[in-house]
């Protein structure tokens, strides 16, 4: 998702320029896609296995503090590029919805039969939003629980489908026209690391197409009508200095989880807090709730014996 700020300069940027026409590449081709994959093994016993997606624009790097940080505690983690994104040689364009959701449901099945330990889902902003269509969809995948850290939602915006119609008028007109993510190396909101590679990674996006912006939009409601289907256990974690995704939506979202939902709630951290100043604190949250869904699930299965 983008700050609210930066939506309205997109629009008012393309009401201006919607006559201009946009130089553009091929839409990308669907089909299978083979995905840049990091992974972080315990070096004892595995106690569960994290399969992690990145936000927007960002790529399997995103997870390059916490891959270790939780293998260090026997947590095996799978970090990937999402199609669309990273060293993706279609990167800058929208996969398409299902692909985006077939590559999880394939990544998950293949990474479970590897491990005889509980399989997690760890999803930032946008990668929250693909396990939440994923497990509304298919109820009975072999996941554990889901950790959803600022996921992409929109539920409760008054000026939602006000801002839709002209994000698609904009994107029929001018597919191509592009605006660009400027982020600053030194934002204190990060690690030092984090800010850097946000600002200058090469492989992190920062060239957004129209068309795009409007999928990624399109794919967020999507996500935010489904959160009411998921049965799985949620961890939701939310900052008071997110300028993406609303705190309405997250009440929202609240509202649909509530049954299986634990929530943490961070005054200080910005929108990608696992990339945040203080990650160490949240990812210590989420150790935590790890522990206690394992000796839930050890406790349930003691309990059918």
């Amino acid at each position: 998702m983008l700050p609210h700020s930066r939506t309205r300069h997109v629009v008012a940027g393309f009401l201006l320029f919607m006559l201009l026409s946009a130089c553009a590449r091929s839409p990308a081709t669907p089909g299978h896609a083979t995905l840049a994959t990091s992974v972080w093994q315990p070096e004892g016993e595995t106690r569960g296995v994290i399969i992690a997606l990145h936000s927007f624009g960002d790529y399997r790097a995103a997870f390059d503090h916490l891959g270790p940080w939780f293998a260090e505690r026997g947590f095996a983690i799978h970090a990937m590029d999402q199609r669309g994104f990273g060293s993706d040689p279609r990167a800058g364009y929208w996969p398409g919805d299902e692909a985006l959701l077939e590559d999880l449901r394939d990544t998950l099945i293949t990474v479970s039969d590897q491990y005889d330990a509980p399989l997690y889902l760890l999803g930032e902003s946008m990668g929250g939003g693909v396990i939440m269509r994923v497990l509304a969809d298919d109820p009975e995948l072999p996941v554990a629980g889901a950790i959803l850290a600022a996921p992409s939602v929109r539920a409760g915006l008054r000026t939602r489908y006000l801002w839709n119609g002209a994000l698609a008028v904009g994107a029929t007109v001018t597919p191509g026209y592009t605006f660009t993510l400027n982020r600053d190396p030194q934002d204190p909101r990060y690690t030092p690391h984090s800010a850097a590679r946000l600002a200058e990674d090469p492989l992190v996006l920062r060239q957004v197409r129209m068309d795009t912006y409007r999928d990624l939009i399109r794919f967020t409601d999507r996500a935010s009508d489904q959160a009411a289907s998921i049965r799985h256990p949620v961890l939701l974690l939310y900052g008071g200095n997110d300028d993406l995704i609303p705190a309405i939506s997250i009440a929202r979202l609240r509202e649909q989880l509530a049954p299986q939902l634990t929530y943490r709630f961070y005054p200080e951290a910005p929108h990608l807090l696992l990339q945040g100043a203080h990650w160490g604190h949240y990812a210590a949250d989420i150790l935590l709730w790890l522990d206690e869904t394992l000796q839930a699930g050890q406790t349930g299965a003691h309990a059918q014996q």
